[in-house]
C-alpha cells in the first residue's frame, strides 16, 4: 500500500459548489451518501460527516479494506440549514475535538469533497494543507475556476472556448427564463432547463410544446425552485442514446485520466454508473477523452489540482455533446477508489464495475441485507474476484440501496445485477 500522510477526509456535501445552500432538503439528501467517504481511508485517518456511520456498516467497510474499524476516527457534525459545513463545525463546537485528532496525526491535511472558499478557510484555522495542493495555500484562481465551472452557465462558456460541440442553448436571469423556453421551443420540439448551479439533475425540467402553450411547466416544479433568482440555462432536448463521462485528475502537466463510463439515469437524474465506457463509436470516445484532457489543462491552468469530470451525451444524429463538468469529488470517484482497492488486493487488474440506486420492496437493516446477499453468494469475495458491495450504509427508509456489483467484464456483472435484484427484490428504477 502506497504511503502517505493521514487524512481528514471531509465530507462536505453541504457546500454552495454544487447547489445554491438554500436547497436545504436536496443538501440533506445528498448528505446521507457521506458514509461512502470511508472506502477512501487508512488506518489513522479521520473522516468528518454531516450524518452518522452505523456500527455495521463500519466494521462491513473494516472488513473488506483489511482493516480495523476503529481504526478511523469519525466525527459527526449536525447539519445547520442554510450554511456551508465548515461554520456547521464551528457551531458545534467541534473545532476542539479536530484539532486534538489532528495534533495527534502529524502532516495531517484535509480533503474536501468539494474544493471551496469555507473549506479552505476551516483548513487554514486548523492549520493543515488542503490535498493535493500542499504546504502551499489555495489560490483564488482555483477558487474561482472551481466555482465557475460547476455551474452550468460557466461550463458553457468554458466549453465553447476549448472548441466542445454543445446543445443549441442560451443563458438567462430568472425574469426572462418563461420568455427564453418561448424562444427555443420555436426552433425545437423540447427543451431542457437547468438552474445554474445545479447537481444530479436537481431541479432540471423538460419542456414540451405542448406543456409550454398549456403554462403548466412552471407550476409542476418542485416547490421553491421557480423563485431561485441568478443565471438558468436553456438548451435543445437532444434525442439521446447515451449519456457517458470521463472522469480525470488535474494535476500540474498534463491531466491523468482515471476511468469513463456510461451513466443510468432516469428522468434527468443520475442513478447509476456502468465502467469502463464500452462499444462507443472510436471516434466519439476519442474525442470524449480530448475534450476531459482540453478542460484540465484549463483547470490547471488556473491552479486546481484533484478531480473532475466531464458529461457528455451521444446523440442520435451520431455526434457527441458536451453537457456539463463537475470539478469535484462526484457520485463515482470514490466508488472508483473503492473498487480499485479490493482489486488490487484480489490481483484483477482490469475490472468491469457498476453502481446503482435502486429501491427494495422491504426495509432491511444493514446487517440483515449483508446477510441476504452473503446468503446468495453474491458478495465480493477476493477469491472470486466478483461480487456486490453495498457501499454507502442503511438507507434511512430501509429500502433505498446503493450498490456496487464487481466483476471480470460487462456481461458478468450484468448477471450478478440480476441475481442481486431478485435476491433483495429490488425495483426497477
Amino acid at each position: 500500500m502506497e504511503h502517505r500522510e493521514p487524512w481528514i477526509i471531509y465530507a462536505n456535501f453541504l457546500s454552495e459548489v454544487a447547489v445554491d445552500l438554500a436547497s436545504h432538503e436536496v443538501l440533506e439528501q445528498w448528505a446521507a451518501q457521506a458514509p461512502r467517504k470511508i472506502w477512501l481511508a487508512r488506518p489513522g485517518d479521520v473522516l468528518v460527516s454531516p450524518v452518522p456511520l452505523g456500527l455495521d456498516f463500519r466494521r462491513y467497510a473494516g472488513e473488506l479494506l483489511g482493516m480495523p474499524y476503529d481504526s478511523v476516527a469519525v466525527v459527526t457534525v449536525p447539519a445547520t440549514p442554510g450554511v456551508p459545513m465548515a461554520e456547521a463545525v464551528r457551531r458545534a463546537g467541534l473545532m476542539d475535538e479536530l484539532r486534538a485528532l489532528i495534533a495527534e496525526r502529524a502532516g495531517a491535511g484535509l480533503l474536501p469533497t468539494a474544493l471551496d472558499v469555507s473549506s479552505v478557510a476551516l483548513a487554514a484555522e486548523l492549520e493543515v494543507p488542503v490535498v493535493p495542493y500542499g504546504p502551499g495555500a489555495v489560490g483564488t484562481g482555483a477558487l474561482d475556476v472551481t466555482s465557475r465551472l460547476n455551474t452550468k452557465s460557466g461550463f458553457r462558456a468554458a466549453a465553447r472556448d476549448l472548441g466542445m460541440r454543445l446543445p443549441s442553448g442560451q443563458v438567462c436571469r430568472r425574469d426572462r427564463l418563461t420568455r427564453t423556453v418561448a424562444e427555443l421551443l420555436a426552433r425545437h420540439e423540447r427543451v431542457v432547463v437547468k438552474p445554474d448551479r445545479s447537481a444530479g439533475g436537481h431541479g432540471v425540467r423538460f419542456v414540451s410544446r405542448a406543456e409550454h402553450a398549456a403554462a403548466s411547466w412552471e407550476r409542476d416544479w418542485p416547490a421553491g425552485l421557480v423563485g431561485v433568482n441568478g443565471d438558468w440555462v436553456v438548451e435543445q432536448c437532444l434525442d439521446v442514446d447515451r449519456s457517458v463521462s470521463v472522469q480525470l485528475e488535474a494535476c500540474p502537466g498534463r491531466p491523468r485520466p482515471m476511468f469513463s463510463g456510461e451513466m443510468r439515469t432516469c428522468g434527468g437524474s443520475f442513478n447509476g454508473y456502468v465502467s469502463p465506457l464500452a462499444d462507443m463509436p472510436q471516434d466519439c470516445a476519442n474525442e470524449l477523452g480530448q475534450w476531459g484532457l482540453a478542460l484540465g489543462r484549463h483547470l490547471a491552468g488556473q491552479g486546481y489540482a484533484g478531480p473532475y469530470g466531464l458529461d457528455a451525451v451521444l446523440a442520435s444524429d451520431g455526434r457527441l455533446y458536451a453537457t456539463e463538468s463537475n470539478v469535484r469529488r462526484t457520485a463515482t470517484t470514490t466508488p472508483h477508489a473503492m473498487v480499485g482497492r479490493l482489486c488490487r488486493a484480489a490481483g484483477l487488474s482490469s475490472p468491469a464495475w457498476l453502481i446503482a440506486n435502486r429501491r427494495s420492496r422491504a426495509a432491511y437493516g444493514f446487517a440483515d441485507a449483508v446477510k441476504l446477499v452473503r446468503a446468495a453468494g453474491l458478495d465480493w469475495n477476493t477469491a472470486r474476484k466478483e461480487g456486490v458491495v453495498l457501499y454507502a450504509d442503511v438507507p434511512a427508509d430501509g429500502v433505498s440501496w446503493r450498490y456496487a456489483v464487481i466483476g471480470a467484464d460487462h456481461r458478468r456483472t450484468a448477471h450478478i445485477e440480476a441475481r442481486l435484484a431478485r435476491v433483495m427484490e429490488l425495483l426497477l428504477p
